[in-house]
């Protein structure tokens, strides 16, 4: 899936869109309660179902962008993933499993970046649609084309 947009909702919104950046959806379903049957060891028993997803976004950046994308990162908030599927808008609250590495320690050429999210939920995510919500004087917004 093509273009990502990560949201992290603290004090004030802030956006990081990434339009030529590509996303490896890992759906998992899993159960917080597994007991084998106790006349049939095959059959087991499972309860209380929740997602545990994973997401390995990609982007293309140059340096500067590498450095704004690692600040907005590590900041203190909730984050959100929002990427288009099946052409449905898809979004996800997620927590960051790992951080972008750059592609060199000079910070001088032009690479993709990588890193991982994960979301933990029940049932199905409600979406927010951040869209109408009022931009305030400390929001950030951080777009990059590639």
């Amino acid at each position: 899936m093509n273009g990502w947009r990560m949201i992290r909702v603290s004090s004030g919104n802030s956006v990081y869109a990434c339009e030529r950046g590509t996303v490896e959806y890992s759906p998992k379903l899993k159960y917080r309660i597994e007991k084998k049957n106790a006349f049939d060891p095959a059959y087991i028993h499972r309860r209380e179902p929740y997602r545990e997803d994973e997401f390995t976004l990609e982007a293309p950046l140059l340096p500067e962008f590498y450095a704004s994308l690692l600040y907005f990162l590590t900041q203190p908030g909730q984050f959100y993933l929002e990427f288009d599927h099946a052409g449905a808008r898809k979004q996800f609250p997620v927590t960051i499993d790992s951080l972008p590495k750059c592609a060199d320690d000079l910070h001088e050429y032009r690479d993709a970046v990588k890193f991982t999210l994960e979301s933990r939920y029940t049932g199905t995510p409600t979406a927010i649609n951040f869209d109408i919500i009022i931009p305030q004087e400390d929001d950030d917004t951080t777009i990059t084309t590639g």
